[in-house]
């Protein structure tokens, strides 16, 4: 089993409340992959607490797959890809670690 972890910081150019509705849409549309991709066995996504430091990342995206090949798949479903495109209009940062566990 793989864990892919994923941090994303949003353009701070977003005011509090645009921020909260990104991420909104974000949490959903990352929610809707469940079931979607094969080799995908669980997927929790989790925001910084707004009283934390702002210099934190915005989202994390923590997600477990069976194998480097399915996280392999996974990042070239479409599904996947239709949030790619959405975030990539709106991050400023991303970090992602991967490890077998």
């Amino acid at each position: 089993m793989i864990k892919h972890i994923v941090l994303w910081k949003l353009d701070e150019a977003y005011s509090a409340t645009e921020k909260k509705e990104i991420l909104s849409v974000f949490r959903e549309k990352l929610e809707a992959l469940r079931g979607k991709i094969e080799g995908l066995q669980s997927l929790v996504v989790n925001f910084n607490e707004h009283s934390a430091p702002t210099g934190n990342y915005d989202i994390m995206l923590e997600t477990t797959l069976e194998s480097m090949a399915a996280i392999e798949a996974y990042q070239v479903h479409p599904e996947h890809m239709k949030v790619v495109d959405f975030v990539n209009t709106l991050k400023r940062q991303r970090a992602c670690i991967d490890f077998e566990f």
